[in-house]
């Protein structure tokens, strides 16, 4: 695969990606106008496993909350398996004759047609592909997801996200036994497959923000044998850490990622000036990055990768892009001859080169005809994506013609979207971008943080201000950190035409309205933990005590006045007065105040004095804490 034939290929989806923007807007009127009565049972495909014989397909439906049961020749559907919950991960025993499967009945969905869970907290799902049942649950970590098994069958690892841990399964026990602190929302777990090392990518930085130009989030390799755990940063900037996997030969991990500027003025995204999109190697023998190369071609990125896999001969690496809907194909021996024989690691800041597709000449871009591509597997020359916002499975031929041997298979009949549900799409579109560089979602994470410090134009340059989340922004106005925006319609509008840099059209920043406003706060994992019950009681008390009445501010339901205070915390280019945030869900959203200068709510109150806290106790502060994060 040369880089001109790269090149080339990756010309293909930039049309096509157009051409999709366009027919939608054409239609765009014809699905709103069914969706206000017609709501489909959404299939939402998230992962995929493979038999050992690679016959059938187990295929997990997070909105349907169920497992389809796939014959791989023919695409055809053999059995359906209903699950307790959404679920967020699939492994499958050695012998396929058990598939575990992690659920979460937490996890907000927007679909009122969604099966109700019969579970209240998470579970860990056993079922027998024999006789297609669910046999037990287990309840596990909040969050849990992104299972996978020892090579020997002893074992499986999974990341309780919200519990900020990856947890470890004996099944022989059948229960947890050890939980491995990470540090921020693990999201994708990888073993080796001698067994010894467990790979986690961390999704978040946590790192103030507002005095150091280092901020990246970790990639954990965790020893089955010592449990001990060496933390690998990524180069500054490294955030958004989805897909892992590991090589066959076991010398490394790969990770990707976006690759954040935030230090620069977000005055184009042209280049990749504000977020890049890449990959990263880790060599498992030193335990250290190798190296980070970007899986953009210049003018034409590749939005928000997601999954990633590498053949069993070690030969190919696939990698998806959620907001593009399209794949690379990368052969991956030629991309670490070409790393070392001359490339320097991949810049940590600053627009990316031009011609920058020559950086992996054994790269192909190859599209998809599904939306929002999330898992990927391969079994031999064959790679099968499972689209999510499309229900639909595409298989592709892994060669240099693989731009064309593409065939898809719908998981069921595609029902109209609803408004919210097209806005969801939107919001995780790159290709609403000038150049595709990133997607609304590149920032907001599950329409949450980055937890970055970025300068924005709204309200001029020269202050950077922390990224709030967008859950109960449109509940609570005004928008942004200064209020500059006095709705959050009017700052979707505007994040359209200054932070992605086109035109917004109206349909869409309506559709990404309706999506916004259905979101709602996740249930806060500390409520699980009895032992806090009376913390979080004598909490609340403090909250409410007159002589702090953080009430004051943080009123209402929503816990917020919405208005402007100063809280002494501008600086000589900054603004004096800031929105005062609802705290619900403040738990998912460090670093705290506009600049990002404490990583824990314990260190806002004690070194922070924030609301007069100095008067506290140690023990007072953790109570404090213990109720807010209960939010």
């Amino acid at each position: 695969m040369s880089g001109r034939r790269s090149y080339n290929f990756a010309r293909v989806p930039l049309v096509k990606g157009k051409q999709v923007c366009y027919n939608r807007e054409m239609n765009v009127a014809l699905f709103l106008l069914f969706s206000l009565t017609t709501q489909g049972a959404w299939l939402g495909p998230v992962d995929m496993v493979l038999s050992p014989d690679g016959s059938r397909a187990y295929v997990a439906l997070f909105d349907a909350s169920e497992i389809r049961v796939l014959e791989t020749e023919q695409d055809s559907t053999l059995a359906t398996i209903p699950l307790p919950a959404g679920p967020t991960g699939m492994a499958l025993s050695p012998d396929g004759k058990t598939l575990y499967v992690t659920c979460d009945p937490a996890e907000a969905s927007l679909l009122k047609t969604r099966p109700a869970p019969t579970v209240k907290n998470p579970v860990l799902a056993m079922v027998e592909t024999t006789t297609g049942s669910v046999r037990e649950t287990v309840e596990i970590g909040e969050g849990a997801r992104s299972p996978v098994g020892s090579p020997d069958g002893k074992y499986l690892y999974w990341c309780a996200r919200f519990d900020t841990c990856l947890e470890v399964f004996s099944i022989s026990e059948k229960r947890v036994t050890r939980r491995i602190p990470m540090v921020r929302e693990p999201f994708a777990a990888a073993v080796s497959l001698d067994g010894k090392t467990v790979v986690v990518s961390n999704l978040l930085p946590l790192e103030r923000t507002d005095e150091q130009y280092l901020v990246m989030a970790r990639v954990a390799l965790v020893d089955t044998t010592t449990w001990e755990t060496v933390w690998v940063p990524l180069p500054n900037g490294g955030i958004n850490v989805r897909g892992v996997c590991v090589s066959p030969d076991g010398e490394y991990a790969y990770v990707v990622h976006g690759m954040a500027s935030y230090m620069l003025t977000t005055g184009q995204v042209k280049g990749g000036w504000m977020n890049m999109n890449s990959i990263s190697f880790i060599d498992l023998r030193t335990k250290k990055i190798r190296g980070t190369l970007s899986l953009d071609h210049y003018g034409f990125a590749a939005a928000n990768p997601w999954g990633v896999a590498v053949s069993d001969d070690g030969k190919m690496l696939v990698v998806t892009h959620s907001g593009t809907a399209d794949i690379s194909v990368i052969d991956r021996l030629a991309m670490h001859r070409n790393f070392e024989t001359g490339l320097f690691p991949y810049p940590a800041v600053g627009p990316t080169p031009d011609h920058a597709e020559e950086i992996v000449p054994a790269q192909i871009r190859v599209p998809l005809s599904g939306e929002g591509p999330r898992a990927v597997v391969i079994r031999g020359d064959t790679a099968f994506v499972v689209n999510y916002f499309s229900d639909t499975i595409d298989r592709i031929h892994l060669d240099e013609n693989s731009f064309n041997s593409m065939r898809s298979m719908a998981l069921g009949e595609r029902p109209i979207p609803t408004f919210a549900r097209l806005g969801e799409q939107y919001f995780h579109d790159g290709r609403l971008c000038y150049e595709q560089w990133q997607s609304c979602a590149s920032c907001h994470l599950d329409a949450r943080v980055d937890g970055l410090n970025w300068d924005l134009l709204n309200d001029g340059v020269g202050n950077p201000k922390n990224t709030k989340s967008m859950v109960l922004a449109h509940r609570t106005p005004p928008s942004m950190a200064t209020g500059v925006r006095a709705d959050a319609e009017t700052a979707v509008r505007k994040g359209i035409q200054m932070i992605l840099q086109t035109e917004p059209v109206e349909s869409q920043a309506a559709a990404m309205d309706a999506y916004l406003k259905s979101l709602e706060p996740r249930r806060a994992p500390i409520l699980r933990d009895e032992r806090q019950r009376e913390s979080r009681v004598r909490g609340r008390h403090l909250f409410y005590r007159p002589d702090l009445a953080c009430d004051t501010c943080h009123s209402g339901e929503n816990y917020t006045d919405e208005n402007l205070h100063d809280v002494g915390t501008e600086t000589s280019l900054e603004w004096r007065k800031f929105d005062t945030p609802t705290l619900r869900e403040c738990w998912r959203t460090a670093p705290y105040l506009h600049d990002g200068r404490y990583t824990t709510l314990f260190e806002l109150f004690r070194v922070g004095k924030h609301g007069g806290t100095e008067k506290l106790s140690d023990s007072e502060i953790r109570d404090l804490e213990a109720f807010l994060r209960s939010l």
